[in-house]
């Protein structure tokens, strides 16, 4: 039987094979039949070979910096310091704890809540607080083993991300409010802008200038709804910590503008602007019982605000190259603890 050229070439190619392999077989053989007789005059051992240390590689533990040294990075926290539960009986009375997350888009799968506050509502201290969270903060998911905190919400919504607060920082927050950007403008706009105490000069790459750059100076600064969005997301020149002490000031300036009596005649827009752009498990009865509250912080400003800062975490590279912030519970939890009024 005569064979097609493309058959040839197949049985040369498997003919190959076989012969390199039992070349291999045959080679292992002879060099195991020599190290193992007397009679061979060559002295084989493997025994006492020294191995050559593998040239050190940087990988996601370790950096080389510019001087040669090598800088060791913290190893990963899959299990997190311990956090005792926050019961209710350990918060003053009628306490209201709601999370404050902004996101891109909330109708789009997959989103991350890159804005994450806990608004405080006290009526026993009369006073507000509220704590910002970065959104690299590398937590324990319950579940899900450890990730950034602004993945829990895809994961498994507010339900997950309350239990993840409860995980990592032991308070299980009530109620949620989330917004995405183009309703945070909305909402600003409505309130015909709002003042906001700017403490440090911010200059970023912007689109509310030709020029592609802003500048904005010390001082009390009126803002319309972009330029309030601008100036609580832009970070190119700044940190994530920088870009929650601006969202946050954003927050009270909205909250103090909210509270004018004249905004009474702004209902009607803003429960379009709310019904369309604010996801919430917070009732209308939920709420009113505070409004007092509200309008007392109005008039003392007993508005707190604290956040975990840099101090209070530590910058690490996951095995995957992300840049993350290992939490420091021992610092974080007492910051927690006096926003909350703990025992108090």
């Amino acid at each position: 039987m005569r064979l097609k050229k493309h058959q040839i070439i197949t049985l040369i190619a498997f003919g190959a094979i076989a012969l390199a392999f039992l070349m291999v077989v045959v080679s292992g053989a002879l060099v195991s039949a020599a190290a193992n007789s007397s009679a061979f005059p060559y002295r084989i051992s493997f025994k006492d070979f020294a191995a050559t240390p593998t040239p050190f590689q940087p990988n996601a533990f370790a950096n080389i910096l510019e001087d040669g040294t090598i800088e060791l990075l913290p190893q990963p926290i899959y299990t997190p310091t311990p956090v005792p539960f926050i019961s209710q009986d350990q918060l003053p009375d009628n306490q209201l704890n709601i999370l404050l997350l902004g996101c891109d888009d909330f109708s789009a799968n997959g989103f991350r809540t890159d804005v994450i506050m806990l608004l405080s509502l006290n009526p026993k201290h009369h006073s507000i607080s509220l704590i910002s969270f970065p959104r690299d903060l590398y937590v324990t998911i319950p579940g899900y083993w450890s990730n950034r905190i602004n993945t829990a919400w895809g994961l498994g919504g507010f339900e997950l991300l309350a239990d993840t607060f409860q995980a990592n920082f032991g308070i299980h927050p009530d109620y949620y409010m989330m917004v995405n950007y183009n309703g945070f403008k909305d909402v600003v706009n409505s309130l015909d802008g709002i003042d906001v105490e700017v403490t440090q000069e911010l200059q970023d790459s912007c689109k509310l200038d030709p020029s592609g750059w802003c500048i904005m100076e010390p001082g009390l600064t009126h803002m319309d709804g972009g330029t309030a969005l601008w100036y609580s997301r832009s970070r190119l020149t700044t940190s994530d910590f920088d870009r929650n002490r601006r969202a946050q000031d954003v927050v009270k300036a909205i909250y103090s503008k909210a509270m004018n009596l004249n905004m009474v005649f702004k209902l009607p827009e803003l429960y379009g602007a709310y019904r369309e752009y604010v996801d919430t498990n917070l009732q209308l009865g939920d709420i009113l019982p505070y409004m007092p509250l509200a309008s007392e912080v109005m008039k003392t400003q007993n508005f707190n605000q604290y956040a975990v800062g840099p101090e209070t975490v530590t910058n690490w590279i996951t095995a995957e190259g992300a840049m993350v912030l290992i939490p420091n519970y021992y610092a974080i939890n007492p910051i927690i603890a006096e926003a909350l009024y703990l025992n108090d």
